[in-house]
C-alpha cells in the first residue's frame, strides 16, 4: 500500500531524456576554426570557378556569334550557364564575406 501511494504522489512531468542536452552546447574553437578555414577555401574556389565559367561561356558565345560555321551549344543554353555562374559566384562571394 505504501508503494501505491508513493507512485500516486509523484508528479506527471516527464523526466528529461539522458541523451539530449537541455542547454545549447558550443563547439570549441579547435573544431570550429579548421571547419571555417575549409569552408572559406571552398567558397573561394567556387568564386574562381564561376569566374572561369563566365569567361569561357562568354568566349564561346562570342565565337559562335562571329562565326557562321557550326554551332557547338545553343545560345540560350550558354546564356543560362552565364546567368547561373554569375548568381553562384555572387552568392559564394557574399557568403565568404559574411563568414570572414
Amino acid at each position: 500500500m505504501a508503494m501505491l501511494t508513493s507512485i500516486l504522489a509523484q508528479d506527471d512531468t516527464p523526466a528529461p531524456s539522458p541523451g539530449i542536452p537541455q542547454e545549447r552546447l558550443l563547439v570549441p574553437n579547435q573544431v570550429w576554426d579548421p571547419l571555417m578555414q575549409v569552408l572559406s577555401y571552398v567558397l573561394w574556389a567556387g568564386t574562381a570557378l564561376c569566374v572561369v565559367a563566365l569567361v569561357i561561356c562568354g568566349a564561346v558565345l562570342v565565337n559562335q556569334r562571329k562565326s557562321t560555321g557550326t554551332q557547338v551549344v545553343e545560345d540560350a543554353t550558354l546564356v543560362r550557364i552565364l546567368v547561373c555562374a554569375a548568381v553562384i559566384g555572387s552568392a559564394t562571394t557574399i557568403a565568404n564575406t559574411i563568414l570572414l
